[in-house]
């Protein structure tokens, strides 16, 4: 069984953030990403639903964005919810939102009045243009972070569009940095006793990740072109492509770099093809890189013979980078990654077993806690007593639900 699910092991080592409380205001992706990490590294996290919002349990961006953490229902804008939001966030070691800019201030729980009940509060948020900014005011989801930010314009084709990258960078990606400036924050918090407001944008958060990219408008002056699945490098070479295997579905194929002289002089080997190390179009990597062509031409009669599982086995047993290009249906059935924890198998009230992705850093003494995401408002009760030592009624609330009567 690995760590992520032991239960038994968890108690064993314990849980990194063990003890730590966190309010969850957060909706969508951006924000949840960064909560959910916290929740994976053991801290409490508790998910505010607010009644009639667009969180819902049988949400897909819900369910995968909300496992391992709690959850209570309040109407904020009630006097009886937000009373009780206010006393939670005074017991909260950590507070993380990502309403609209205005909102969490015109609900009453924006920095300044938290910072005044609890001066040793995280206050952390996310937004899609910075607070600074000109264009604060703006909505944002993360295609639009990714095309504001560059990482469109290097996504595509050569010749054709810009596309905006298959993976929620400016979403997942922000809740990820953000969690490491909550921990910083909480660190120091360790050595001075006092909280602080942590921030980041979806569009700044792109566009640091564009690291690499800045190559060619810093050397060179200009745009940075689209490469397509050729590498973004000032000098490219060959092969570094993706290149088709059989049976040529859509997803049949292997992604391969030669990145050195070396690895080029294993590759030729591997094909069979000694007779193109004698080659002056291909003696160096960048000569390679212009006669692209015909390298890849040699190539894909290699790949033509394997499946793109082989071709990445001899490939990476030769010592040249390769990978399979899998889909979303072949990663999410890997064994290995189960077994190693990166996917989980929860059993949910609702829908049964269901496997999710986990926690991917590992950490010597403390694991990682993954549980099945909570149905919205499924802790009110305990959440109440637990941290307010109070029920709902004494709050004003109804039982069941935590929301406002």
């Amino acid at each position: 069984m690995n760590d992520q699910a032991d239960s038994g092991k968890e108690g064993q080592r314990g849980l990194a953030l063990d003890g730590v409380r966190v309010l969850d205001l957060t909706h969508q992706v951006a924000g949840p990403s960064a909560t959910l990490m916290l929740a994976y590294l053991g801290a409490e996290v508790v998910k505010v639903i607010v009644p009639g919002s667009r969180d819902s349990y049988d949400a897909v961006p819900f369910y995968l964005n909300n496992a391992s953490k709690k959850s209570i229902e309040l109407d904020l804008k009630s006097p009886a919810g937000l009373r009780t939001a206010l006393r939670l966030a005074e017991r909260a070691d950590i507070f993380v939102e990502n309403f609209s800019p205005g909102v969490i201030e015109r609900l009453g729980l924006g920095w300044d009045t938290l910072r005044q009940l609890n001066p040793r509060l995280i206050y952390a948020q996310v937004k899609g243009f910075a607070a600074d900014s000109p264009y604060r005011d703006f909505p944002c989801f993360d295609p639009i972070a990714q095309g504001f930010s560059g990482g469109s314009s290097v996504t595509g084709e050569p010749d054709g569009l810009p596309m905006k990258p298959g993976p929620d960078v400016g979403d997942t990606g922000t809740g990820m940095v953000l969690a490491g400036g909550i921990l910083a924050a909480l660190y120091q918090r360790e050595k001075d006793g006092l909280g602080q407001r942590v921030e980041i944008a979806m569009t700044d958060q792109v566009a640091t990740f564009m690291r690499i990219h800045y190559g060619w408008p810093i050397e060179r002056g200009t745009d940075t072109p689209r490469f397509g699945n050729r590498p973004p490098f000032l000098v490219t070479t060959a092969p570094s492509d993706i290149y088709p295997c059989p049976p040529f579905g859509p997803s049949d194929y292997v992604h391969i770099h030669c990145g050195s002289d070396r690895q080029w002089e294993r590759m030729a080997r591997l094909m069979g093809r000694a007779d193109l190390l004698g080659d002056e179009r291909f003696a160096t990597m960048a000569s390679r890189g212009e006669h692209k062509a015909d390298v890849d031409e040699a190539v894909r009669a290699w790949t033509a013979t394997l499946d793109k599982m082989e071709a990445m086995r001899a490939l990476g047993a030769a010592g040249v980078p390769a990978g399979a290009l899998r889909s979303t249906t072949e990663v999410l059935a890997d064994t290995d990654l189960r077994e190693r924890g990166i996917f989980v198998t929860v059993d949910d009230p609702r829908r049964g077993p269901v496997t999710i992705p986990g926690y991917p850093v590992r950490m010597s003494r403390s694991p990682a806690r993954v549980t099945a995401p909570p149905q919205p408002g499924q802790h009110t009760a305990q959440v109440l007593r637990d941290w307010l030592g109070e029920d709902a009624a004494a709050l004003g609330l109804e039982a069941g639900r935590g929301v406002s009567r």
